[in-house]
This record gives C-alpha cells, structure tokens and sequence, in this order.
C-alpha cells in the first residue's frame, strides 16, 4: 500500500519518525509535512505566498519533503505535484494531544485527513495525550491499521484518539461519536512581555491556558472513551450540512 504520511507537528516530531519507520517495513511511505510546528491552525490553505519545500530523510520513506504551509498545504501539494502515482492512504499523525470533541475544528492533524477526503484519498487521523509513549501510540496504531478495512471501515476519513496507556492496559475499542462540547476549560490570562522587550504603548500580551474539563461529558463519545481508557474510532467528513436543520417552511421573494 502506498500511504502519504503528514502531521501538523512538524517532520522534526520524533513520534512522526518511529511511525514512519514502522510503516516503512510493510508499506511504500511518502511524508509530506510542515518544516515547523502548525498545531491547532485548522484547514488553512497557503494561497497569497508561495510554498517552499525540501528534500529531507526519515527512516522508512521512500521519499519524504518539508513544507513551509499548513498541513492541508502537505496533502494538497503532495497529491497533486510531489507525488506521481496513486496514493491508497494518507495517514495524519500521530498528533501530540488528543483531537476530540469540538477541539476537531481547530485540528491540524484532523484537518489534513480531511483535505484527503476531499481529494478523493482516503484518510486516518490519529492523536494521542502528550504524556503518552511514543513507541506504545505507534504500536497500538499499527494493530488497528492492521484490521481496518478501507473498504468497509473508512468511507471519507477516520479519526482515531489512543489513551496514554501500554497496549496491554488498553480497555478495548470503541466507535464513538464526536463529542459536541469542549473537552478542555480554556481562558486568557494577561502575561508580562519577554525580558528586555519594550511593549509598544496600548498594547498587551494574553496567553491562552486550558485544562481538562472536571464535568466532561457523561455520554458515550470520543471525549469520554478516550478518557477511560478505550481507543476511540470516529467516523468524520467534510460536510457542514446539519439534515436536521431543513424546514418545510416557504419563502417568499
């Protein structure tokens, strides 16, 4: 299977490397990632500058570039300039953090499994907590790719959050809804410049803080799976149209 290989942490990421290396040795790898850490900037695309990419070697790939955009930029450019043949998979990750609830809008990560989709390429999406071991994320994952099937499994992309638990801790796995509420209690606080720095006059620094929500959600989602010590597998696509929202209600013009 050739799999095109990306994240919104950066090609640096030294999870993203274990990854590569692994799926190497039974796959055809291609990584297209951000030069640099693009945490949480969505589905941004790169549209009023150009994109600059380099060659770089990771363990496992075929080949493999950095890109200075956003990790939608990586799948966009990839699949339609750096790569000259037919990927089956793109697989997004793994993310330092969890992506669920409504933290999937603001996702890099889940937003290149998206941008996939939308290309026709399927995708899989997978984040773990920070405090999770890298080589136990990527061999938890790796047993799973193992018994996904593209064809009855993944229909646009499939976002999948891991516990920060060795394998055999794992409670099991579960398909779950997203969950429709921010997992994190997020606030601003006001912060003093760096030291040395001159703060232009009127203006003000804040810093974004956020910890875990105490009273999260009680059903069963992503949120609450993950948190219990389950592997979470949701289903997601790219479109916004809410069914429920149609009405029978007549307009006149």
């Amino acid at each position: 299977m050739h799999i095109l290989l990306v994240n919104d942490d950066g090609i640096d990421c030294s999870g993203f490397w274990l990854l590569c290396e692994a799926l190497g040795k039974q796959h055809r790898v291609t990584v297209c990632a951000p030069d640099g850490n693009r945490s949480a900037v969505g589905h941004g695309i790169t549209l009023h500058s150009p994109l600059t990419v380099h060659r770089a070697e990771l363990p496992g790939a075929a080949a493999a570039y950095g890109i200075s955009g956003t990790p939608g930029d990586c799948v966009r450019l990839g699949l339609g300039a750096l790569i000259d043949e037919p990927v089956d998979l793109v697989i997004s990750g793994p993310n330092v953090g969890l992506n669920v609830g409504m933290d999937l809008h603001y996702s890099g990560t889940v937003s290149a499994a998206l941008e996939a989709a939308m290309q026709g390429v399927k995708a899989i999406a997978v984040s773990a907590p920070p405090q999770a071991e890298e080589q136990a994320v990527v061999e938890i994952f790796l047993r799973l790719l193992e018994q996904i099937d593209l064809e009855t499994d993944v229909f646009h992309a499939l976002n999948i959050n891991l516990p920060a638990l060795p394998i055999e801790e794992v409670k099991g796995v579960k398909w779950v809804p997203q969950g429709l509420f921010f997992p994190w209690l997020d606030r601003y606080e006001q912060i003093e410049p760096p030291a040395g720095e001159v703060p232009e006059e009127g203006a003000y620094r804040y810093q974004v803080k956020g910890t875990i929500r105490p009273d999260r959600d009680d059903n069963d989602s992503d949120v609450t799976a993950v948190l219990h010590g389950y592997a979470a597998l949701t289903p997601i696509t790219f479109s916004f149209t809410d069914d429920r929202g149609f009405s029978k209600k007549e307009f006149k013009l």
